[in-house]
Order: C-alpha cells, then structure tokens, then sequence
C-alpha cells in the first residue's frame, strides 16, 4: 500500500475511538486472514467464554482451538502478555516511539499516557524488542566505524573510556529497496576494539566476497579488509574525509560518522543518558528507523506492531530463567554486588529511583 493512502495517527484514533476498537484493531493485524491457534496454528477456532480478568478494564476476547483445545487472547505471546496497561494506551505508545525521529523518553511516555515512570520504560523497551532486526547481510558498497558512547568523568580527559562503551556500525549505501541500511552494534564488556573483533562482525553482516569495504586509516582494518573483494581507506589524519579514486569509487565513511552524529544527539538530547547494559536496545530502534526512513510513520508503526508476536520482554527473571529480562532479580531482593545493602535493583539497572534520606545512627555518649 503507498505510504500516502495510509491514514495518520490522528485519523487512526478517528477509526479506534475506545478500547474495544484498540483490540479488533491489533486482532487485524496479528491475524490479517483470520485468527489462527498460537499453539497449532490451526484456524479452526472459535470464540469462547470471556473469563473475570481484573487487569483490564474491558475483558479481552478469548479465542479456544477445536483442535489442540488452547484458549488464547491477543494478547498471549506478544510482548503485551500479561499487561495491565489497556491497549489503546499500547497503541498510542506504539505510534509515539515509532514516529519519534529523536526517540522520546520515558518520562514524556509516562505523562503522555497517565502510567508510572516505571511502566513507562518496561513499556518502552517491549516495543523496541519488536524493532530489532540482527539477521541482516550486506554487499556492495559498505562503510564500517566505530565509535564510544557515554558520559564524561571530572578529572579524566576524552581519552578516558573506562565508563564508555564500544559501538561499530555496518552502513550499505544502496540497500535491496534503493535505500541504504544499517546495523549498529554495542561491543562486549570484554570485547576489545580490534581487528578481531570488527572482523567477526564484518563477516556477520556482509558477504565479503561481494563486498567493497570502505573505513578510515585504523591499523584494525588492514588485516580485515584483505578479506573483502576490495578495501579503500580515507586517511583523517591528513584530514582527508573524502576522496574519487581512479575506479570510480568515492572513498569516505561520512554516511557511517552521519550516523553515530545523529545517533549521539538522540541519547544525548532525549535520553541523556543509558546503562551499557541497555545500550543496545536503543541502538535496535535507531537502527529500525534509519532502516524505513523511506515510509510513512504509520506504516513503521504498524510494521513494529505486526512483528510484536515471540518477542516478550519481562520486567523481572522468570522463576525457570529462561527469556529476556529487564532485571537479573527482584527488587526486594539484597544486593550481591555493586550495589549497597537494602538499595533496590532499579539503580543498578539504570532507571531513576527516588531518592531517600539515611537515617542516621544516634551516638553515645
């Protein structure tokens, strides 16, 4: 469908004026040639008894298999199972990330939508589990940097990345679709920014027999370029930045440093800051957005929201430890490490907590 005949969000909030309509409206686009079981996938369904379900306000359909027998919601297997939050606020939520060229925080989500900070940020990092995208190749024309993300430290200098992390991107110029694609990456705690390192990704997300490799003066890519059908470097260090070499090729990684500028003022300027365990979330949904810059931004939202299906994101660990989750333990939990006793999970997770006075102990005299 072009992206001019697809309404905008006001006009999808036109068509979805209550809850009921939230919920055919995300049945839709789970399930565009009917409801199928999320268990057999078979479609001989049948809609059955609406069970007493205090987390929502109206209570969701429930759908119950003829053949394997399973009932299920919309709801069951998504990134929203199990939500409190109704599913118009979901879909409100889904529209505002999705069309936030900069991103929005979880702050202006919290008051946007009338939840808690802390709904707010789980919330938010479910629908970036639906934007992440780690299988992608590339051929062609590439470029490749690396860059460190973080915040300054008193006393140290801007060599100092002790509380920074390691982020390299992959960029195709020309992509399947005539626009060029990304993959961006946040480097291991205890992966090095080597040649060893950047190989590996290089050989992840490219096919190196198909593809012109383009990267500055670095020392790392002179062992790693021998791998590609050709590799051309730009020297900053004689400020060179951009260069026609005889073959025709134009020899520059500015599509990649345009990239980590724009990706910077987005953490900078809307999240001001993230957790290096979190980072790579961040870089997931700056790099679906770069991706489909070329469509409209209902139809990037509606892309993000039929991918929502086996992707869930838990707030805590489950009790079996198995899936994602936002936190390694609960928050009455004691620390092990890294944090003070009685200090609660939030903190060492990065989400702001409210500050408490400590009581102080009386001396004797």
């Amino acid at each position: 469908m072009p992206a001019a005949k697809l309404p905008t969000f006001y006009e999808v909030m036109e068509l979805i004026p209550d809850e009921k309509g939230a919920i055919k409206h995300f049945e839709n686009l789970r399930w565009p040639n009917g409801v199928q079981c999320i268990a057999c996938k078979s479609d001989d369904v049948f809609r059955g008894k609406v069970g007493k379900d205090r987390k929502q306000k109206v209570h969701l359909p429930r759908w119950e298999c003829r053949e394997c027998h399973r009932q299920f919601t919309v709801i069951c297997g998504t990134v929203m199972e199990n939500t409190k939050i109704p599913l118009r606020k979901w879909l409100m939520a889904f529209h505002e990330i999705g069309s936030a060229k900069h991103g929005i925080s979880s702050r202006e989500l919290a008051r946007k939508l009338g939840i808690t900070l802390r709904s707010a940020w789980h919330l938010s990092h479910r629908i970036r589990a639906t934007m992440a995208d780690n299988t992608q190749q590339f051929k062609g024309i590439v470029e490749t940097d690396e860059t460190y993300i973080g915040g300054k430290r008193r006393h140290h200098g801007r060599g100092y990345r002790g509380n920074k992390v390691a982020v390299q991107t992959i960029v195709s110029r020309t992509g399947d679709a005539g626009v060029g694609q990304a993959q961006t990456m946040a480097l291991g705690p205890n992966d090095h920014v080597d040649g060893r390192t950047v190989g590996a990704k290089l050989r992840r997300h490219t096919e190196p027999k198909k593809t012109v490799l383009m990267t500055d003066d670095s020392q790392i890519y002179d062992r790693v370029g021998k791998n590609f059908a050709e590799h051309h470097t730009v020297n900053h260090s004689k400020e060179e930045y951009v260069r026609q070499d005889v073959d025709g090729h134009l020899v520059s990684t500015n599509t990649a440093e345009g990239l980590f500028a724009n990706l910077k003022r987005q953490i900078i300027g809307t999240h001001h800051s993230t957790s290096k365990k979190h980072l790579p979330r961040y870089l997931e949904e700056y790099d679906y957005k770069y991706n489909t810059r070329d469509v409209s931004d209902t139809e990037r939202t509606a892309t993000a929201m039929m991918q929502m299906e086996g992707k869930r994101v838990r707030l805590f660990k489950s009790p079996t430890g198995d899936g994602d989750a936002l936190f390694d333990r609960k928050a009455d939990e004691p620390s092990t490490s890294g944090t003070r006793r009685g200090e609660p999970a939030q903190r060492k997770a990065g989400i702001p907590v409210i500050e408490r006075g400590r009581r102080r102990r009386r001396k004797h005299v």
